[in-house]
């Protein structure tokens, strides 16, 4: 488990590195520069998390695989699931109503049609 824990902090550290844009000024375009901003904040982000989740596992081994049990439970997945369910009928009403809200105020059709590849 310590290799995991070193491998997301690792990981955590290039996040930092890629999101620096003082390493990256002189090399890359805004864009691009920008781009691996945004790539570096999530590795960070990842890493971070998955990272401080594997230290406080090898300090509470027990409770780590109470929550494992927990979260395989059926129960639990049932209620995951409609949940998800319900989730995914309302998402349809908000990108309709979106989508025609977008249309009505004149925004540009290129955004509009991205939204509706993305509904179909």
């Amino acid at each position: 488990m310590k290799k995991k824990t070193a491998a997301y902090l690792a990981i955590g550290v290039v996040g930092i590195a890629l999101a620096s844009k003082f390493l990256l000024q002189g090399f890359l375009s805004n864009v691009q520069s920008g781009a691996m901003v945004g790539v570096g904040a999530g590795l960070f982000g990842y890493g971070m998390g998955k990272g401080c989740v594997a230290l406080w596992g090898e300090k509470h081994p027990d409770l780590m695989k109470q929550s494992e049990i927990e979260e395989k439970d059926e129960r639990n997945v049932v209620i995951l699931d409609r949940a998800k369910a319900k989730a995914l009928d309302m998402m349809f009403y908000v990108f309709g109503a979106l989508m025609v809200s977008l249309a009505l105020m004149g925004a540009d059709i290129g955004i509009v049609l991205l939204l509706v590849a993305a509904y179909l």
